[in-house]
């Protein structure tokens, strides 16, 4: 249920400060990220460079490189890993996936795409974000026409569902 708690946060933060300006999240200036979130981040992510540490009061948040590919990791304030996020070119998303946005979206460009990979055994922790079956990952796009720009959230086998207006 901790688990389940944080998920729910991490996305509402993450549409947030992934796809806005930022404007809401309240960032602790003399805070450094927890000794215990910079251990799991160095284990996980060995070869990472140029990280920067963003610690909020709710959340901690690694960006960094990894093998040429732009990357988060957030983490619990207790340091305890929730998921990682990577930025992906729209081909990268499966087939399915783009001919269903080219259909339902038709008079959208996609601006932004993340992969928001969760790395859990047990993948219950992602059910509320997809409403019928687990994942362990899903995509969120940013799709912009003349009057809105808006997210929706994409699963691997390519259901698409509207997240929120920006």
């Amino acid at each position: 249920m901790k688990k389940l708690i944080y998920l729910a946060f991490f996305v509402l933060a993450l549409s947030a400060t992934s796809f806005a300006d930022g404007k809401n999240m309240i960032e602790k200036k003399d805070s450094e990220a927890s000794y215990f979130a910079l251990n799991q981040f160095s284990s996980r992510f060995q070869n990472a460079t140029n990280v920067n540490w963003v610690v909020t009061d709710r959340f901690q948040k690694a960006s960094f490189m990894l093998n040429g590919k732009k990357m988060s990791a957030f983490f619990d304030i207790n340091g305890d890993y929730i998921a990682t996020t990577q930025y992906l070119s729209v081909d990268k998303l499966p087939a399915v996936s783009k001919n269903r946005i080219a259909k339902l979206y038709k008079d959208y460009a996609v601006e932004d795409v993340i992969k928001y990979d969760i790395d859990v055994q047990d993948d219950n922790h992602l059910y509320a974000l997809t409403g019928r079956r687990n994942y362990n990952m899903i995509y969120f796009a940013s799709l912009k026409n003349e009057k809105e720009r808006i997210v929706v959230k994409i699963t691997p086998d390519g259901e698409i569902s509207y997240l929120k207006s920006l």
